[in-house]
């Protein structure tokens, strides 16, 4: 499986942009139309926490919460088919909800799980789609994956399923990178190597931006 961008440039300005994914396939012939594919694409993993809000005394407080460690950043499932079709809509690396409880700590409640993937949905960093690969041909297939504006940095996995009568048969994998370019790249390292710093070049830009606001009014 190949793409069409190994490396997703991403400035102030990015509003979101999708990449291509491409791949053949070797079926038997006169079998092509018993195949199907399901592409998985998994970002980054970060650390999640979803509270409960509730009305107590008048006041909006956190009660319940559950914590999902290192949950894909973006988590895509994309098929030629829908999964029940395929046979493969009892397998967990297709399931949300089974992804989202796998990564869920022990001490989580459980009926949080179904919240996270909306959650995670309506931030564009979950999908399913289950038309989303296209067959070119029968043996060529590509998959457009979307990239939100606000994408992980880092290396995304893309994994192509190649499915039989409910089976996987044959499977390939490939791979891009989100990246921050230019001065938020800059930004976002200083933050990552040197924290002190970047706190006091924040708290410095702050107190310039309201004297000269100040001194602006007065005019």
């Amino acid at each position: 499986m190949t793409n069409s961008d190994p490396v997703v440039a991403v400035h102030s300005n990015f509003r979101g942009q999708a990449v291509t994914l491409f791949g053949t396939i070797d079926p038997p012939p006169g079998e092509a139309e018993n195949y199907g594919v399901v592409v998985v694409v998994q970002g980054p993993s970060t650390d999640w926490v979803v509270r409960e809000k509730q009305r107590q005394f008048g006041f909006v407080l956190n009660a319940a919460s559950a914590r999902y460690d290192r949950v894909p950043g973006y988590y895509g499932v994309f098929s030629s088919r829908p999964l029940a079709q395929l046979g493969l809509e009892a397998l967990p690396q297709f399931d949300l909800e089974a992804l989202a409880a796998r990564q869920r700590i022990e001490s989580g409640d459980q009926t949080f799980d179904s919240k996270f993937v909306q959650l995670m949905r309506a931030a564009d960093r979950f999908s399913m789609a289950e038309r989303g690969v296209v067959m070119l041909t029968p043996s060529a297939f590509s998959v457009r994956v979307p990239i939100a504006s606000n994408a992980t940095n880092g290396l995304y996995l893309a994994r192509a399923f190649v499915v039989a009568d409910g089976e996987i048969v044959g499977e390939g994998t490939t791979r891009y990178t989100v990246r921050t370019q230019g001065f938020e790249r800059y930004v976002a390292d200083l933050a990552r190597s040197n924290p002190a710093l970047y706190g006091f070049a924040t708290i410095l830009v702050a107190l310039l931006t309201g004297w000269v606001g100040g001194v602006l009014f007065r005019r």
